[in-house]
């Protein structure tokens, strides 16, 4: 068994593949924690590289929720890949963390908080940060007969399915001009916008 790890990290090839697999990633010699793939906010998987640039995957953390009967979030199943020096997952070790219903519950804001993070600065990246915060600006005061309502809030601290009815249903033209922009990916701003708070 030839783990890229073992290249920085000589003292692993005594080790037999339990020890390995109990090993503190975080600890080991020349590794680069990698940035988090997320889609919708949430976390999908955690590369630990070998060299600054993430080229050379050395672990990775997959994860997936476990969910009950009815459909509520009760833990994350993490899975650990291990890769030899050809990139194969060698070795892999599965971990199951549950969660209380109030960690649970924090974990899902905080996924919400994250789409409207990531909308934020995709549009700086875009090049579209002002139509971003107008929406949001709009959004986060919108009126409807005459009651102004937080709909950016409402979306994060409880999953509110307004700001998707909103946007769906909008007719100011300024906001549907703004709405119909298309991003260089090719979509609008509304499909991008409607596709990660649904």
């Amino acid at each position: 068994m030839q783990l890229k790890i073992f290249e920085l990290n000589q003292h692993l090839r005594t080790l037999t593949p339990l020890e390995v697999m109990a090993t503190d990633i975080t600890i080991l010699n020349g590794i680069v924690k990698g940035e988090p793939v997320y889609k919708k906010g949430k976390k999908i998987s955690a590369g630990y590289f070998l060299d600054k640039k993430q080229t050379i995957l050395a672990i990775e953390k997959t994860f997936s929720d476990e969910l009950d009967e009815n459909g509520y979030l009760t833990g994350s199943n993490i899975l650990i890949k291990w890769f030899d020096v050809h990139g194969n997952p060698v070795l892999t070790k599965p971990v199951f963390v549950p969660f209380s219903i109030a960690e649970s519950a924090e974990m899902i804001t905080k996924r919400r908080k994250r789409v409207i993070n990531y909308l934020q600065e995709a549009g700086i990246r875009f090049g579209v940060k002002q139509y971003i915060d107008f929406l949001f600006n709009y959004y986060s005061g919108y009126q409807k007969s005459g009651v102004i309502k937080n709909l950016v809030n409402s979306f994060i601290e409880n999953g509110s399915a307004e700001l998707q009815q909103a946007v769906i249903s909008e007719d100011n033209p300024e906001v549907l001009q703004i709405l119909n922009h298309t991003l260089p990916n090719g979509e609008t701003m509304k499909d991008s916008l409607l596709y990660q708070i649904t």
